[in-house]
């Protein structure tokens, strides 16, 4: 095999391939053939033309941790990784405009301690400070603040075609957002295998003079179609301007707690009376939200008292001040050798510990608290540190399906996916994420020991089941796992599908580029 010209060297060592091999996902392992790690623009090129010159495809990724969807996995086997680690530069800072340029391998957490002593801050996921930023953007991730639909905030400012050509779609001096020939080209690139984006500039928040949490408990779980409709006209009004995410008692309780194997049975999933029994002794309700309301003092107030009119007699509202709850936080945790052994202020002590983490996230510091519930069914111990659930061999999907603002449809979708859940024998747990005030974002949650093959084997039935379920009720997922990938013939999205072909055969005549992603 012939090497590439000096710039770095082609790794087939199995102690490095190993971690591309595997998916998360059921029954899908690939195949290998190297990792290379480019350091710049003429890296990405090479590496392209040696796939050309070889017959090869290689299949780009930012940091792996694609986490539900296939992690670091390719789609076909016999890929060329091309690993982004170390093209980790924060390449410019506006700090008038609040706009940055990074490339792939930027994280959030590195972004964020970049940050830290400036008045703009990066609106985070939940996924945790490893997980990179652009990665995330081209996957049409969100976060939670003003700027959380990620792909609408962000231009491509270096990207290189499959065949070494490098571009660029923002040739401002100074970034102004979508404007000229290039502004309805940016999101052409999102879940897409057209070109490998090696730089873009992204939208950061301002950190806000007044910054409140607004906390909503529906204590009903028929409240729901009532919650989602209110929430749509705080959206529409721009009363919320934000991504409140509203989180299931399964979804809540499996961030501190887990499956517990000597009191449940794992075939036919927890009780309905076991279910309440937990639910009551740690205060968790039907349904649980919490969202940053920010701006100036006059405003904040002004905002947290309308959605307390809205939603008053469909759930329970309070708001907090972020340094409020630190100081709630710190006192609970010095009286801590006073009552340690009280069953009660423990459990108090916990939720207000990660409660705080959570709302310190909103402030622009990622925290990983949400990939708790990936270790739901695992037979470890969830860690007390970020950590990678696939390699720590935890068994989860999440499937995406995206819903109209409409509280009787969105209800339908929870009610149907939770008599499949209950068929199968596993824990619903779901987060709706009111988007705008047209899309809600539903992140359905399969958690499954995959140490058990029986259990494996019906979490994989479920999947398929929920897919094509989704597909006939017209719920079309935002975001797609490998395994799904390339598409079959029966996607309702035939015509998206034909034009996405018809691209990439112009821009990737010879199908270097992660072939069969999203197509």
């Amino acid at each position: 095999m012939p090497e590439f010209k000096n710039t770095f060297s082609l790794l087939h060592d199995d102690a490095i391939t190993d971690r591309y091999k595997d998916s998360g996902l059921i029954n899908h392992l690939r195949l290998i053939s190297g990792v290379v790690f480019p350091e710049n623009c003429d890296d990405v090129a090479n590496t392209l033309h040696y796939c050309i010159k070889n017959n090869m495809h290689c299949y780009p990724i930012s940091s792996g941790r694609n986490w539900g969807y296939g992690g670091a996995s390719p789609v076909l086997n016999d890929a060329l990784i091309v690993d982004f680690k170390k093209m980790n530069n924060i390449r410019h800072f506006d700090d008038v405009n609040g706009v940055v340029d990074i490339e792939p391998g930027v994280t959030q957490g590195q972004l964020a301690h970049y940050l830290k002593d400036a008045s703009w801050m990066v609106d985070c996921t939940g996924a945790g400070p490893d997980t990179s930023i652009v990665g995330n953007v081209l996957e049409r991730g969100f976060g939670h603040g003003s700027n959380g639909n990620r792909s609408q905030h962000f231009t491509i400012k270096e990207a290189v075609l499959a065949d070494g050509q490098v571009i660029s779609l923002d040739d401002h001096k100074d970034y102004v957002g979508r404007a000229g020939l290039s502004a309805g080209l940016q999101e052409i690139f999102t879940q897409n295998n057209l070109a490998i984006i090696t730089c873009i500039r992204f939208e950061l928040s301002k950190r806000q003079e007044e910054s409140a949490r607004c906390l909503i408990r529906l204590t009903n779980a028929n409240n729901l179609p009532l919650y989602i409709d209110k929430m749509a006209e705080l959206k529409a009004e721009g009363t919320i301007d934000t991504l409140p995410h509203l989180g299931n008692s399964f979804r809540m309780f499996g961030v501190s707690q887990q499956f517990d194997f000597t009191q449940w049975d794992n075939k036919k999933g927890v009780t309905e009376q076991q279910i309440k029994n937990s639910l009551a002794q740690n205060n968790i309700a039907p349904w649980s939200s919490a969202f940053i309301v920010s701006g100036s003092k006059l405003v904040t107030k002004a905002r947290i008292k309308r959605i307390k009119q809205q939603l008053k007699g469909i759930a329970i509202v309070n708001s907090i001040s972020l340094k409020s709850l630190i100081k709630i936080n710190d006192f609970i945790e010095k009286i801590y050798p006073l009552l340690k052994n009280i069953k009660i202020y423990n459990r108090l002590k916990k939720t207000i510990n990660q409660l705080t983490q959570a709302m310190i996230m909103f402030e622009g510091n990622p925290d990983g608290l949400a990939l708790k519930g990936c270790y739901w069914r695992h037979a470890s111990k969830q860690p007390s540190a970020n950590e990678d659930p696939v390699i720590a061999g935890c068994g989860f999907y999440w499937i995406a399906p995206a819903l109209p603002m409409k509280g009787e449809v969105v209800n339908n979708c929870i009610e149907l996916t939770k008599s499949l859940y209950e068929q199968y024998g596993f824990e619903f747990a779901v987060t709706l994420t009111s988007v705008t005030s047209h899309m809600c974002q539903a992140i359905v949650s399969l958690y499954f020991n995959k140490e058990d093959e029986k259990e494996t084997l019906r979490a994989k039935e479920l999947i398929g089941l929920l897919r094509d379920t989704y597909q006939k009720e017209g719920w079309i997922c935002y975001r797609r796992s490998i395994d799904e990938m390339p598409f079959g013939e029966s996607e309702i999205e035939c015509d998206a599908i034909a034009i996405r072909k018809k691209i990439k055969a112009s821009l990737d005549p010879n199908n270097i580029i992660a072939p069969g992603r999203y197509e």
